[in-house]
């Protein structure tokens, strides 16, 4: 099945920031606008929803706290998603956030089935260069920053199984949160227990030795909840060696706790949680490989140096929200140690990294015609850094040792304007200033080993401004102007092609502005849709590459240029059956690039995004049982920056969920649920390394897959 569209490009009058925008987005606008029109709209009164309802129809109701404050989704001036309990759970397996984010317009997720290396999770292309880990869109988990002062967030930590709720900022918001937030993603745990106490425990067994269990107990004593989640996560993967043992297994166990209680005059919630990993990594393949056998390791450099990654990590996490003097006041602490061992096919990097930060944020009350925050934001963070020689897996001489630091201080002021019943304002202004600096502990030996300790300091101001307009009884329009930017991180600051130590002096931040506008509306009691055009311009763009040791360099692109649409549709057909589509099109080239080496690389695309993805699913089923069939479709995706290569082909799977609702047992409630994915049996290229060293740029999904899980509970 294929869903590729030409590439026709329509002019917009009057739109020059956007400038063209493919004849497929016209489209979907005069589609979205004959559906308002064919149905009649719904009083405001029936917007009510609860956050773990399927489809969420009604979602302009929704009360979100992603851009700081509360917000109903509807009256927002920049597009925002959320996502419900149960649509987080509902037949699904655990593993991996891609099913947390599933459906989400503007959210791509490459997921390399690699817990060594984690799923790459871009917004609009923000974050579309991650080697490892998450760049360029800034975290938050129940109130606390998973995003460090660097711009790199680390979500190994994250329980896909106890979370009640993600909320996600498709763009830019630098002027609410400063460094590397190119979009936000907000993950919170579900709420504790409101009758007493409750106890679940999930099993979830599959394909690839996949085996997870969690118990979670949770429950509400007077004015306090609490919540205490245990999993262990088990793993074999499906990439074998060349003997056809598997390669790229992982053992994860998380502990995490939840508490919520009322203190003084506000409520204070405390969480504290703790993860040890330990994954495999099996690396990315070249074309020839690929096509021989999608399973196969890359032999034997990551074999015989065994390639992987271990962790331990724990964090504890204080929030405190309350009034105080006629003012609401929020605030936030928090505080981690990670020991993170992570061989690699050249080298062998051990990283020992503290973390504190502190958020406060002051503001009149949200009812307000006028409401104005300010606060601001201080994060610390030291990596104890060492590398050694690689001799297959153990630790050589070694070749870096020093210390990295990273202070971070923001300051910012944000204010929304209700002018009357149809139009809305919000500005923000942010200033950050980050200081990096590096105390090299290697021997200094003259003409051989330089000291290489230094520090840099990198700042930036970024304002936003958006306006909402209620044009109908159920219709808005927005749209929204921002500055972003994005600091290097220690590593891609540390990692440099000469071998010194210290900090790459030619790496600078990457910076950008973005325009956008759309509407929201609610078309009858039965059908949702949203539509979102934007463009977005990145100066000095960074860029990840790799030499022939495989390790991941960075450097700047010139500039590109990011223009493109997004479009969501809800609908319920009937009391049976319910879907959910959503559309993304982002045409991402770089306007001005030149590499180091003299080639002029503009109007090339810009490697790791695809220019297309369409996810849907449909639900049937009464209170009893249900049965869920989800699609997605992700177009092919440039490898390297010269689009030399040849790209990932373009792919489109299915998987299917079934469950039933709980199954009384005496006391006890049975909730069972299975699942297929991959149900047609496609191979498929499920992410890229981008730029990598000897044409490794493909990293393969899995085949079909089964799985069989259930909830046993006890309590309310």
């Amino acid at each position: 099945m294929s869903l590729t569209c030409p590439d026709q490009e329509l002019r917009v009058p009057g739109v020059s920031a956007l400038r063209t925008i493919p004849v497929r987005v016209s489209v979907a606008v005069a589609l979205l606008i004959t559906i308002h029109f064919l149905f009649k709209p719904a009083p405001v009164a029936a917007q009510i929803i609860e956050n773990d309802t399927i489809p969420l129809i009604h979602v302009d109701s929704l009360v979100v706290s992603v851009l700081g404050s509360p917000v109903r989704i509807g009256e927002s001036a920049y597009p925002i998603s959320v996502v419900g309990k149960t649509e987080l759970r509902e037949g699904k397996t655990g593993m991996f956030l891609e099913e947390a984010l599933e459906g989400l317009p503007g959210v791509q997720v490459q997921n390399r089935f690699n817990y060594a290396v984690g799923e790459r999770i871009s917004i609009r292309g923000f974050g579309a260069r991650s080697p490892f880990g998450v760049r360029g869109i800034h975290v938050v988990v129940d109130g606390i920053p998973a995003t460090l002062p660097d711009g790199q967030s680390t979500l190994d930590h994250v329980n896909i199984g106890s979370l009640g709720r993600v909320e996600a900022l498709r763009g830019p918001a630098s002027a609410l949160y400063g460094n590397a937030s190119g979009g936000v993603l907000r993950f919170e745990t579900e709420i504790p227990s409101q009758v007493g106490a409750r106890n679940e425990l999930t099993t979830v067994a599959g394909s690839d030795g996949l085996l997870r269990v969690q118990n979670t107990t949770s429950g509400t004593v007077g004015s306090t909840g609490y919540l205490f989640s245990v999993n262990r996560l088990s793993y074999e993967g499906f990439r074998r060696t060349q003997s056809g043992d598997p390669y790229g297994s992982a053992e994860r166990y998380h502990v995490n706790s939840r508490l919520v209680t009322s203190l003084g005059s506000g409520e204070l919630g405390i969480s504290l949680n703790h993860l040890d990993l330990d994954a495999e990594n099996p690396g990315s393949l070249r074309l020839d490989l690929l096509e021989e056998d999608p399973r196969q390791v890359f032999a034997p450099a990551y074999t015989n140096n065994q390639t992987g990654k271990e962790i331990q990590q724990t964090q504890a996490g204080f929030t405190w929200t309350g009034p105080v003097g006629g003012l609401t006041v929020e605030t936030a602490v928090y505080g981690l140690v990670r020991d993170f061992l992570n061989p690699l096919p050249g080298d062998i990097v051990d990283v020992y990294r503290k973390a504190v930060g502190a958020r406060v944020t002051l503001g009149n009350p949200t009812e307000d015609r006028v409401n104005i925050r300010g606060g601001v934001d201080i994060n610390l963070q030291d990596d104890d850094r060492r590398e050694y020689g690689n001799n297959d897996g153990e630790r050589g001489s070694i070749q870096q040792d020093e210390t990295q630091y990273v202070r971070g201080i923001g300051v910012f002021l944000q204010t929304s304007l209700s002018m009357n019943e149809s139009i809305s304002l919000t500005a923000a202004v942010r200033y950050d200033r980050s200081l990096f600096k590096a105390d090299d502990h290697f021997p200094v030996t003259a003409g051989v080993n330089e000291d290489d300790s230094g520090e840099r300091t990198l700042d930036a101001f970024s304002p936003t401004v958006g306006i909402h307009v209620v044009v109908g009884p159920e219709v808005g329009l927005f749209a929204n102007y921002s500055r972003s930017f994005q600091t290097p991180t220690t590593v891609e600051l540390g990692n440099r092609e000469s071998g010194a130590g210290g900090f790459n002096p030619s790496l600078g931040p990457q910076t950008g502005k973005t325009f956008e506008m759309g509407v929201r509306g609610i078309a009858s009691d039965h059908v949702s849709y949203e539509l979102a055009l934007f463009n977005t311009r990145l100066h000095n763009e960074l860029i990840a590459f790799e030499n022939v040791d495989l390790v991941k360099y960075y450097r700047n692109a010139g500039s590109t240029t990011r223009t493109g649409a997004e479009a969501i549709l809800r609908a319920r057909l009937s009391d049976f059956a319910s879907v959910q589509g959503a559309y993304t099109y982002t045409k991402a080239r770089f306007s001005d690039y030149t590499t180091k080496s003299g080639d002029d690389l503009s109007g090339k695309k810009v490697p790791g995004l695809a220019p297309q993805q369409v996810q849907g699913s449909i639900r049937l089923g009464p209170d009893a049982w249900y049965l869920v069939l989800a699609t997605e479709y992700t177009d092919e995706i440039p490898v390297t920056d010269s689009n030399s290569a040849p790209f990932a082909d373009a792919y489109n799977l299915f998987d299917v969920r079934v469950g039933l609702s709980a199954i009384q047992l005496g006391p006890f409630e049975l909730i069972p649920s299975a699942g297929i994915q991959n149900l047609f049996d496609k191979t498929f290229v499920s992410s890229v390394a981008i730029n990598a060293w000897g044409n490794r740029y493909y990293e393969p999904g899995p085949r079909r897959t089964f799985y069989l899980g259930g909830t046993l509970a006890l309590g309310h």
